[in-house]
């Protein structure tokens, strides 16, 4: 009896064992999994600075307000149903223009929302829907109670928790928020698309096909 009431001890310690190894395991994932949001590093410059106008005129006009989930949710439907069009490749239109019209390519839509959230804090993003995009996209980063979110209303209509998006989806290289930009890892791998015109449109003709899927 002895010696049965010994395996059964080490048999649940054993258990034990096994269980808080799986836990820690468990809190590492998620740990690792919040890690990867690549918030970028502040820069003096980027390559789209001549275009940015419109984005500081608006983000130094933003107030701090507190935003809530619903309301996000609420924007995003209401950013999605405008009209997709493309005009400018490189200048976002003003959110009110954009409100007026309701139409707009991505980062006059980004833009737009950035004006609605109110949030100083907010960034408006370009970089790459997939990291081998030949084309620049726009979108929105937006944090809520510690997590971040992408806010992509020109292909979502509710918004995208970073760290459960794929190393290679929604690839920033350049954000901006009120009076800071910023120069994400990604461009390690993209520096050649962003270098000039004619090769870094944010939000080309060759998107419409992607915003019509």
């Amino acid at each position: 009896m002895a010696l049965r009431r010994v395996i059964e001890i080490l048999i649940t310690l054993e258990t034990m064992k096994i269980s808080l190894l799986s836990l820690g395991l468990l809190l590492l994932a998620n740990l690792t999994a919040s890690a990867v949001v690549d918030l970028g590093s502040t820069t003096s410059h980027t390559p789209y600075d001549p275009y940015m106008v419109p984005v500081k005129q608006v983000f130094s006009s933003l107030h701090g307000d507190n935003v809530t989930m619903d309301k996000v949710n609420a924007l995003m439907r209401q950013g999605r149903g405008f009209r997709y069009a493309h005009s400018d490749p490189y200048n976002p239109a003003l959110p009110q223009e954009t409100a007026a019209r309701h139409v707009g390519d991505c980062k006059d839509k980004a833009l737009w929302l950035c004006d609605q959230l109110q949030d100083p804090s907010a960034r408006f993003v370009i970089g790459k829907m997939k990291r081998n995009s030949p084309i620049s996209h726009a979108w929105v980063m937006w944090q809520h109670e510690g997590r971040w979110f992408i806010l992509d209303c020109t292909m979502n209509s509710a918004p995208i928790a970073a760290d459960k998006v794929s190393a290679d989806d929604y690839v920033p290289l350049y954000s901006y928020s009120k009076g800071v930009s910023y120069r994400h890892t990604g461009n390690s791998s993209n520096v050649a698309a962003v270098a000039g015109k004619s090769k870094a449109p944010v939000a080309s003709r060759g998107e419409r096909l992607i915003a019509a899927n």
